[in-house]
């Protein structure tokens, strides 16, 4: 397992070294783009605000990640049992998701004010399609064949479901999570960035409007070390608790 890690520590190492030397040789100016050291500096003197402020975005971003994936798999279930609701949901799912950020923030802070619930709503939004989709996927992964298999043996539809169904949307379950937990620190953002006073997002606007691009840059570390962190956490749980069902 350690050794997993050594590669893409050198190279990150490799890479922080060669943006510095660069950097300082060709003389780019810290507006364009900041050196490493700057960057790290910046994220030292600025941690408690900036750790204040990502506390309220990962409480936005896992709440909205939780919520979806109650509408997510609820969705896919309904659809399940209710085959023609099908028709219906995929559409409006569809709809719902590509309807751009702009236009909805606006009323969501309007109706719902500039606290978390927006950002949380956003977050929901981008984050039940893909956990939808591929458990929908799943629950028809199964061939005609396993199908009439079951019937033969004259198993109920709650006995396909648990036997053959669920098992068989497992994988695919674990694939949209892991599609939706990248992109949820991302869209508590991009809600922070619409409106707020507090979060990474506010953080982002604060440097920018200062001109403090070391700590515009840190911020994106962060949000880039966090993102990867929950992935990594998602892949390490559902890993172990759904062991038996993935193939490794």
């Amino acid at each position: 397992m350690k050794k997993n890690w050594i590669v893409p520590l050198l190279t990150f190492s490799i890479l922080i070294i060669g943006f510095e030397a660069g950097l300082t040789i060709f003389g780019i100016s810290t507006f364009i783009f900041p050196k490493p050291s700057l960057i790290l500096k910046s994220l030292v003197e600025n941690w408690v605000w900036i750790l204040s402020n990502l506390k309220i975005t990962l409480f936005e971003a896992l709440v909205g990640f939780s919520l979806s994936i109650i509408l997510g798999v609820g969705l896919s279930l309904a659809y399940l049992i209710f085959p023609k609701l099908e028709q219906v949901i995929v559409p409006v799912a569809i709809a719902i998701r590509n309807v751009p950020f702009v236009a909805i923030a606006p009323i969501l802070f309007i109706t719902l004010g500039y606290g978390p619930l927006p950002k949380i709503i956003i977050v929901m939004v981008v984050s039940f399609f893909p956990i939808m989709v591929n458990l929908a996927a799943g629950f028809n992964s199964i061939s005609q064949q396993q199908r009439e298999r079951f019937y033969v043996w004259r198993a109920t539809k709650w006995q396909l479901f648990k036997k053959l169904q669920l098992p068989s949307s497992i994988p695919y379950l674990v694939t949209g999570l892991e599609i939706a937990v990248s992109n949820i620190i991302i869209a508590a953002i991009v809600g922070e960035l619409l409106g707020t006073t507090k979060g990474l997002g506010f953080v982002i606007i604060m440097s920018v409007s200062q001109y403090k691009f070391p700590l515009l840059m840190a911020a994106v570390l962060i949000t880039t070390i966090v993102s990867i962190m929950l992935t990594w956490i998602l892949n390490t749980t559902t890993k172990k608790i759904f062991k038996r069902w993935l193939v490794t």
